[in-house]
């Protein structure tokens, strides 16, 4: 299973350069793509190549190009339109070259600066042989996965190689690199007390695109619930599929029943067998690039929905958005911008340094200090909005670690459709008073606006008892073994560990003992990804340690 190629079905993959490009390097950015590849652009300062098809826009002088768009909406006139009204990446081609991500920063896009030049793509591993130098650990990410479940601002696991930030674009002038960045229409919205469940339900509504048929992954919680309703109004037969998240109860599986029949909807349940992990983290830590060790409980729905169907409806950031997921009272009504900064990050962290015994604590400060700054990088430009905290788990939690299994995993071989992540939708959100969502108070009313019946059948979201806790398919003792194993023969990483966690990493009894913990199963789930992928590409990194 782990060397099954992506297959670009309805995703694209694109590549490209920008500056005085060489040609040998974009032959290089050319050899390690997917078949299919077509040069869609190519000029003295900007070469675009895609397995797919782009869209252009053109208003007086200025030309351009989008592709992979995440919402639909009216055609741009320039590059700002295109990265916020339809969260597109894209190439502006004239009168100045400008490679652009989305406003919301879902797209990946990756770029390496080698020689006064820019090459690009939407997968890291493309841009990893452009040169003949060795890469560095990017220390900065690797701290960030483990107290965020992913980078954050521009961070990759590899130093040399960044991730062009929301609302950002690399433009080239008279051979000059430079950066340009805009502030998203949605950052003048204020809030309207007059903003109903009704009002957000028809905005969502409207951005669910009329299909025949089309899939869903349908949870035991609220997102997937509205999505279903709203989604009958659209769509003409949908098949719901449900798969268990590997929390040791299963809540998902018995709730989500009920709702897919009530919605008359045909629902298919996959339950991965008990070395689920064991069979698929290789594939999916490939597939998202070692980005996060998150998701692999979700790769056997994936598969089969890859052989079964073409469109998938996902319930992205419905949470965020609407339920004021992880943005409690504190964090809401906090008004000093460097305060609700610092309570971002601990409320992101979810001490997984402050509380961590497995680190040795000068790696734990030294990742502490290291995260807030990269927090800092990535949410001061609308940190101090009134939806500031909201904004801040967009662009961190969702857009780098959530976001991958939609992007990398159903996708790229479905056409994974996203209606929260519409910057309609998103106005909205910032419209609904911060106070009204919190405890789900709102996303009740929307629920209950949607559909009555359905909004009052049993919900992960209801804070019922969880009964007890059954094992999970990531602490069984083969997953353990193979995480301690990755641990063990990374010695980057064992000098990250306090001696006490050097010895259990080596001792059977002692690792299923700290598996059984929540907190060591967190420090060593990263330890073993960091671990596998120093191992993966020991041959192209000169090792240095963190500094600690």
């Amino acid at each position: 299973m782990n060397d099954e190629p992506i297959a670009y079905r309805a995703g694209q993959y694109w590549c490209g350069a920008l500056g005085r490009w060489s040609r040998e390097r974009l032959e290089r950015l050319r050899r390690d793509a997917p078949d299919g590849l077509s040069t869609a652009v190519e000029g003295p300062t900007a070469v675009l190549c895609t397995t797919g098809t782009t869209d252009s826009w053109s208003s007086g002088s200025r030309r351009g190009r989008y592709w992979d768009p995440f919402a639909s909406g009216s055609e741009p006139t320039r590059w700002q339109d295109a990265a916020e009204s339809r969260l597109a990446a894209g190439l502006q081609t004239e009168p100045v070259a400008a490679l652009h991500t989305d406003a919301l920063g879902l797209h990946d896009l990756y770029y390496r600066e080698i020689d006064g030049a820019v090459y690009f793509a939407s997968r890291i591993e493309g841009l990893l042989d452009l040169g003949d130098a060795p890469l560095h650990i990017g220390w900065d990410a690797w701290a960030a996965i483990l107290a965020f479940h992913a980078p954050a601002a521009d961070d990759t696991p590899f130093r040399e190689i960044r991730r062009l930030r929301a609302a950002t674009a690399l433009a080239v002038d008279d051979g000059r690199l430079s950066r340009d960045s805009f502030e998203p229409g949605w950052l003048q919205e204020t809030e309207d007390a007059k903003t109903t469940p009704t009002d957000v339900v028809d905005t969502v509504t409207e951005a669910i695109v009329p299909a025949s048929e089309a899939a869903m992954t349908l949870s035991g919680g609220w997102d997937s619930r509205l999505l279903g309703i709203l989604a009958r109004r659209r769509i003409g037969a949908i098949t719901a599929w449900t798969t268990s998240g590997d929390d040791g109860h299963d809540r998902d599986v018995a709730y989500a029943g009920p709702v897919a029949e009530a919605l008359g909807m045909e629902h298919r349940t996959l339950i991965p067998g008990p070395e689920a992990w064991v069979e698929e983290h290789a594939a999916v830590r490939e597939r998202l690039e070692f980005q996060t060790h998150l998701h692999t409980w979700i790769m056997p729905v994936a598969r089969s929905l890859h052989d079964r169907e073409r469109t998938v409806i996902d319930g992205l950031a419905g949470d965020i958005l609407f339920k004021s997921a992880l943005v409690g009272k504190s964090l809401a009504t906090e008004t000093d911008a460097r305060r609700r900064e610092h309570r971002l990050w601990k409320t992101l962290e979810q001490r997984r340094l402050r509380a961590n015994r497995m680190l040795r604590p000068a790696v734990a400060d030294l990742f502490t200090e290291t995260t807030g700054d990269r927090l800092h990088a990535a949410v001061a430009p609308f940190i101090g909005h009134r939806a500031g905290a909201m904004l801040g788990v967009l662009h961190l939690r969702t857009a780098r670690a959530i976001g991958l299994s939609g992007r990398w995993l159903l996708g790229p071989e479905l056409d994974v459709r996203t209606p929260f992540a519409h910057p309609e939708v998103l106005r909205a959100a910032i419209r609904v008073p911060a106070e009204e969502k919190l405890g789900g108070a709102f996303y009740r009313r929307m629920l209950h606006t949607a559909d009555p019946h359905v909004a009052a059948l049993p919900s992960t979201n209801d804070g019922r008892p969880l009964g007890a806790r059954r094992g999970r398919r990531q602490a069984s003792p083969e997953s353990l073994r193979i995480l301690g194993r990755h641990v063990r023969e990374a010695e980057p990483i064992m000098a990250l560990l306090t001696p006490t966690a050097r010895r259990a990493v080596k001792d059977p009894d002692a690792l299923a003992l700290l598996g059984s913990g929540m907190g060591g199963m967190r420090t060593l789930a990263w330890a073993g990804l960091f671990g596998n992928w120093l191992e993966r590409h020991r041959a192209r990194l000169a090792i240095d340690g963190c500094g600690a």
